[in-house]
């Protein structure tokens, strides 16, 4: 009986997602680093919740008319007079906004449902400010998967700034 030959370890490929597969790590990862790119190393990626979280987040820091190769990019949050923020029309608008947003740009999400709270927040030892804090939650399903997603974000807006 001939000796056994050890096996070759298997090729090391980039992962292929066969369609029945989801693919586990197929994005890159915000922000992109453009100087990686220039000298062709290799970028960082994420998963699929983790891209849509990312682009969910660009989506509601951007105002429409931003993005110039897609002017209706955005959320109406930024069109809106912070003063009426409060007011259920105010909220109820921000949330279509939000909703169509998501239908029109993100198509791994389906069945997404968004909910907008406004809370005043005090800033202590900074002059006492007081400045809205808006709360976006949202829901919804993958679209390969029908896999639950959520996605919540804190925005200080009036003057605007990030939490």
């Amino acid at each position: 009986m001939p000796a056994a030959r050890p096996l070759k370890p298997a090729p090391r490929f980039p992962a292929l997602a066969l369609p029945s597969q989801p693919m586990a790590a197929s994005y890159y990862q915000l922000p992109l680093d453009l100087q990686g790119i220039l000298e062709r190393r290799q970028l960082p990626r994420c998963s699929v919740q983790e891209s849509i979280a990312q682009h969910l987040y660009l989506m509601l820091t951007t105002h429409f008319g931003e993005s110039r190769f897609e002017p209706e990019f955005g959320c109406q949050v930024w069109e809106q007079d912070f003063e009426a923020m409060t007011t259920m029309r105010w909220k109820d608008s921000v949330q279509h906004s939000v909703e169509q947003a998501i239908r029109d740009f993100e198509p791994r999400l389906v069945r997404a449902r968004a909910q907008i709270g406004v809370l005043d927040f005090e800033l202590k030892n900074v002059h006492q400010r007081i400045r809205k804090r808006l709360e976006v939650t949202i829901n919804g399903a993958l679209y390969r998967t029908d896999e639950p997603f959520a996605f919540q974000a804190s925005l200080f807006v009036a003057p605007l700034s990030i939490d």
